[in-house]
C-alpha cells in the first residue's frame, strides 16, 4: 500500500461486506503503519510539551500557504484558480477557532508536467521537491492524489506525507466544504484517526465478535480503546475527548450511528460523528469540529521547534475586500475590429493585491476548456493576444490578496472580436493616442504621435466590423512630437478604429463618435 493517507471510494463488491455499510459515503483513508507511527510520536511529543509548556495564546497567527497548480506539459487540466482562493477561503472559516490563519505566500505556483500531473508520485523526488518552499506549508494539486500503481480500487483524494511534509489534494476536492482540507490539515499538525490502529480493516462482527474483546487493533500494535475511556491516553489515537472508534464512519450514510457495538468491558461505544479527523461524512458540514485537546495539539505543533519554518511573524495585508471590480472596455457586448490584441481594462478594487481574469466561450465559466483564459494579473488591465476572429467571448474579474479570497467575480461581460490585426508595439512609434474621445461628429479628432525617428505612415478610419470609411491619407511623421487633426464630419454616431499604418505594422486607437 502506498505510504501516504489517501481517500478511496470503493467498489460496491467490497461494501457487500459490511453488514451496517449503506450506499452513500463509502469513503476510505488508508494510512500506512509507517505513516501513522511517525504522526504518532509528533503527537505524543505535542502531548509531553503540553504538560510541560502548554501554549495558551490564541492570538491570530498567520501561516504561509504555497499551493503548487499542477498541469500538464501543454498546460491544459489545470484547477482553477477561483477554486483554489474558495478553498482557502473555507479552510480559513474551518481553523479561525484555533487562531490559525492561512495566506498565500508569494502567489501561486505552477508546474507544467505530465507526469507530474497524472502520476505526481513519480516525481516527489525530483519535480516536486525542486519545487518545494522551505518556508510554507506546501500543497500540491495534480489530477489525482493517486498514482497508477496504486494497490486497490478507489481514487486518492488527498493525504500528507509526515515523511517530505507536505500535502497532496486531488483538483476535484478544491473548492469546496468538507473534510479533505482540514483532515489532511489536521494530520500536518500531528493529528491522527480517533480510529488509529483500525485503518485498514473496519470492524465487522464476525471478524471481531460483539462484544469486541480485542486488546491489541488490526495493526497489531495499538491497544484497543475503551468506550469510558479509561485507557484513553494510551490507546487509540491518544486523544482522550476523541470517544473510541473502531472506523465506525466507513460506508455510514447519515450522522447518527446507531449500530449496537460493545467495547469488551460490555459497554457501548459511541463515536464522536462530527470530528474533522473522523469518517463520517453524513453531518452538515457546519458541525464539523476539533476537540479542546485536537485543539491544543494542534497549537502546540505549530509552536514546536519543527515548524519554525512556517513561524514567520509576518502579517499579511489584512485589508478587507468587499467591492466588485467594475469593467470598463471592452463595454458590455462591444464588438472590436481586431482580436490578436485586445485590451481589458477593469476599475482597481481597494484592498486588493491581485485579480483573477477568466475569459470562456460560455457565460456559465465551466472548469472545462472553454474557459479560454484563467490567470492571475497584477494591475487593472491586461493586454490578451491569444484570441481568435469572429468570436464573442465573456469576461469576468475577481479582486483578493494573500489573505482576503472570500471574494466575488465581477459582473459578466461579453464582447465580440473582429477581423482585424492589431500591432500594439511599433519601435517607431512611442506614443499614439487621440482626443477628444468620445467627440462629436462635427468636431475635428486631434491626433498625437510621438516617435524617435522621422517616417511616413498612413491615417485610416475603419468601422468596427472592419469596414474602411475614411482615408486620411499619408502622415508625415517627424522625430519627437506630432499633431494631427482629423475632421469627423459626416460619421455616424458608433465605435470606429483609427489606424496607423507603418512600414513596421499597424497601430490602431479606438474612436467613439457620439451625437
Amino acid at each position: 500500500m502506498s505510504r501516504a493517507i489517501t481517500m478511496l471510494f470503493f467498489v460496491a463488491a467490497f461494501l457487500g461486506q459490511h453488514a451496517f455499510a449503506q450506499q452513500h459515503n463509502h469513503m476510505w483513508c488508508g494510512i500506512s503503519r509507517e505513516d501513522a507511527a511517525i504522526i504518532q510520536q509528533r503527537l505524543r511529543e505535542n502531548k509531553a510539551a503540553l504538560h510541560n509548556q502548554p501554549v495558551i495564546t490564541r492570538d491570530i497567527r498567520y501561516v504561509p500557504v504555497k499551493f503548487h497548480l499542477i498541469a500538464k506539459t501543454d498546460g491544459t487540466g489545470m484547477v482553477a484558480k477561483n477554486k483554489v482562493l474558495d478553498q482557502l477561503c473555507i479552510l480559513n472559516e474551518e481553523y479561525a477557532e484555533l487562531g490559525l490563519q492561512f495566506y498565500i505566500k508569494g502567489g501561486f505556483n505552477y508546474i507544467y508536467n505530465n507526469t507530474a500531473y497524472s502520476n505526481h508520485q513519480a516525481t516527489t523526488n525530483t519535480i516536486m521537491t525542486f519545487q518545494r518552499d522551505n518556508t510554507a506549508i506546501n500543497i500540491y494539486i495534480p489530477e489525482s492524489a493517486s498514482s497508477p500503481d496504486q494497490p486497490g480500487p478507489g481514487v486518492v483524494l488527498g493525504y500528507y506525507s509526515p515523511f517530505k511534509d507536505w500535502l497532496v489534494i486531488a483538483k476535484s476536492e478544491v473548492g469546496k466544504a468538507g473534510l479533505t482540507f482540514p483532515h489532511e490539515m489536521g494530520h500536518f499538525f500531528s493529528l491522527n484517526h480517533p480510529f488509529l490502529g483500525w485503518d485498514h480493516e473496519q470492524w465487522e462482527q464476525a471478524e471481531h465478535g460483539n462484544p469486541v474483546m480485542m486488546t491489541v487493533a488490526p495493526d497489531g500494535v495499538t491497544p484497543v480503546e475503551l468506550a469510558n475511556g479509561s485507557n484513553c491516553e494510551t490507546a487509540g489515537d491518544e486523544v482522550c475527548d476523541t470517544p473510541a472508534d473502531y472506523l465506525f464512519g466507513f460506508g455510514w450514510d447519515d450522522c447518527n450511528f446507531t449500530t449496537q457495538v460493545r467495547d469488551r468491558n460490555n459497554e457501548l461505544l459511541n463515536p464522536d460523528e462530527r470530528l474533522w479527523m473522523n469518517y463520517f461524512f453524513g453531518c452538515n458540514v457546519d458541525d464539523y469540529y476539533f476537540t479542546d485537546m485536537q485543539q491544543q495539539l494542534i497549537l502546540q505543533d505549530y509552536f514546536s521547534s519543527r515548524r519554525n519554518y512556517i513561524r514567520s511573524n509576518f502579517t499579511p495585508t489584512l485589508t478587507e475586500i468587499t467591492e466588485k471590480p467594475n469593467l470598463e472596455y471592452p463595454a458590455n457586448t462591444e464588438e472590436l475590429g481586431f482580436f490578436n490584441s485586445v485590451e481589458l481594462d477593469w476599475a482597481a478594487v481597494p484592498g486588493a493585491e491581485a485579480y483573477l481574469l477568466q475569459i470562456s466561450l460560455v457565460p456559465t465559466f465551466p472548469s472545462s476548456s472553454l474557459t479560454v483564459y484563467d490567470e492571475v494579473v497584477y494591475g487593472d488591465s491586461k493586454v490578451i493576444t491569444t484570441l481568435d476572429a469572429n468570436r464573442t467571448y465573456y469576461w469576468r474579474v475577481r479582486p483578493f490578496s494573500a489573505y482576503r479570497t472570500c471574494t466575488e467575480f465581477s459582473s459578466i461581460f461579453s464582447f465580440k472580436t473582429g477581423s482585424l490585426v492589431s500591432s500594439r508595439e511599433n519601435e517607431l512609434v512611442e506614443l499614439f493616442n487621440v482626443s477628444p474621445n468620445p467627440a462629436s461628429s462635427g468636431q475635428e479628432l486631434t491626433v498625437g504621435i510621438r516617435s524617435g525617428s522621422t517616417f511616413e505612415g498612413r491615417l485610416t478610419m475603419f468601422s468596427i466590423t472592419g469596414q474602411l470609411v475614411r482615408d486620411y491619407g499619408k502622415a508625415a511623421v517627424q522625430t519627437g512630437a506630432n499633431t494631427f487633426s482629423l475632421p469627423l464630419s459626416g460619421l455616424d454616431a458608433g465605435v470606429y478604429l483609427l489606424a496607423l499604418d507603418t512600414e513596421k505594422g499597424k497601430l490602431y486607437q479606438r474612436v467613439v463618435v457620439a451625437r
